[in-house]
């Protein structure tokens, strides 16, 4: 990748950094290669002053496509600042802010790429992508026999193999379509080579996986890192979206008279697996819940089904997702519940007049828990309907 790509910055990504909570860390292994995706770090950065100059530094360098020189100058003042690398040497620390750099640099525009090119319509088009090797000072052998490989966009080699694969990789992937593949005078994707899936440090597509494994921090950091994130308008912009996709979708003729089951079911071509964590689950609540995640999840599937359920609802705001951790907080009501064959948990929270819902829905597995439905309840007559045909798990005791 060249300077001259690090100065044209785009939204996604702008937005890859941006949403990134920062971590304190001593090493680069005390963070999973997917935990970057939802996680700032630098090796060595312990205090939250310190993270928060550096993070602001790279957010204004890939906003602004700063070149290299010009986000050194940045770092040697925030070095100066706050006292950090004292005692190592002009070079060391000329290092380190190029490897902040660049590392940030070309996993930002990768990741950019990667929601670019996972877009249902762009997919739609083309349907395939081709790994391309830039040539550098010593190049990865294992590199230079990738470039040129073509393999369908979904192969399990692009999430573990899509580039930057290592510190200093400039490769990249672009997307092509049936043309562009026959063109190279191929008749089909090429056969998916083997790979080392477990290898240290990059094995994850960037951007894949947008944040951290959530349980493997106390309720009140998890609780703060969802709070920061549905608060820095990257979710907003999602759910924005998924709304406008939503809206575009069923004004095509032929979702004209189709009932509401079968307008859900075309929608789910939309989906791009994408997810949030919305909430974490009070430690009070897990065990009687049976849950062994503390993290509950909105799917895109789910953003679609509801971006559906609320059109045309002027009452009906984004914000509103942003009250799910109050309402699991502080509840009324935990009602289990079996709807249309599935099992499910209804959180019910009185305020003045108004009964919040929100239904949550726990995988087979027991490891996933998604919210599915998040609304204002009709009456209190629905209230008392769930509690009659379902089982209480939990009263509020007001007294």
């Amino acid at each position: 990748m060249t300077t001259e790509t690090f100065q044209l910055p785009f939204q996604e990504q702008i937005d890859f950094l941006k949403q990134k909570v920062r971590l304190p860390t001593l090493t680069h292994r005390d963070i999973s290669s997917r935990g970057h995706d939802r996680a700032f770090v630098v090796a060595g950065a312990m205090k939250a002053d310190l993270l928060n100059d550096l993070h602001n530094a790279v957010n204004k360098a890939v906003a602004e496509g700063q070149s290299f020189k010009q986000f050194q100058d940045g770092f040697d003042d925030i070095l100066g600042k706050h006292g950090w690398l004292n005692g190592t040497d002009k070079e060391y620390k000329a290092w380190r802010a190029k490897v902040i750099y660049q590392t940030n640099m070309r996993t930002s525009h990768a990741a950019g790429r990667y929601k670019q090119m996972t877009d249902p319509e762009v997919l739609k088009r083309r349907p395939y992508w081709r790994y391309r090797h830039n040539t550098v000072e010593n190049p990865r052998i294992q590199h230079q026999r990738w470039d040129g490989l073509v393999l369908p966009a979904d192969s399990q080699f692009w999430k573990v193999n899509f580039p930057p694969n290592g510190y200093g990789c400039q490769c990249n992937v672009e997307a092509i379509n049936e043309r562009q593949l026959k063109a190279m005078g191929k008749i089909k994707p090429d056969p998916e080579p083997a790979f080392d899936e477990l290898r240290d440090g990059f094995n994850s597509a960037p951007g894949a996986s947008w944040y951290p494994d959530l349980n493997k921090y106390p309720e009140q950091i998890a609780t703060d890192y969802v709070a920061e994130n549905m608060n820095d308008g990257v979710f907003d912009r999602w759910l924005t979206r998924i709304a406008a996709q939503v809206e575009d979708e069923i004004a095509k003729p032929d979702y004209k008279d189709l009932p509401k089951d079968k307008v859900i079911q075309k929608l789910r071509k939309l989906d791009k697996r994408e997810e949030y964590p919305i909430a974490i689950i009070p430690k009070a609540f897990q065990a009687l819940l049976g849950i062994v995640t503390q993290v509950l999840t909105f799917s895109e599937y789910d953003a679609i089904k509801q971006a559906y359920s609320r059109y045309g609802d002027k009452n009906f705001s984004f914000d509103a997702y942003k009250d799910v951790q109050y309402i699991l907080q502080d509840p009324n009501h935990i009602i289990r519940e079996t709807k249309d064959g599935n099992e499910q948990m209804t959180v019910w929270l009185q305020v003045g007049k108004n009964a919040y819902m929100a239904v949550l829905q726990q995988t087979k597995t027991g490891k996933g828990l998604f919210l599915k439905s998040f609304r204002l309840a009709n009456s209190d007559r629905e209230v008392k309907r769930a509690l009659k045909n379902g089982e209480l798990l939990y009263e509020k005791n007001d007294a």
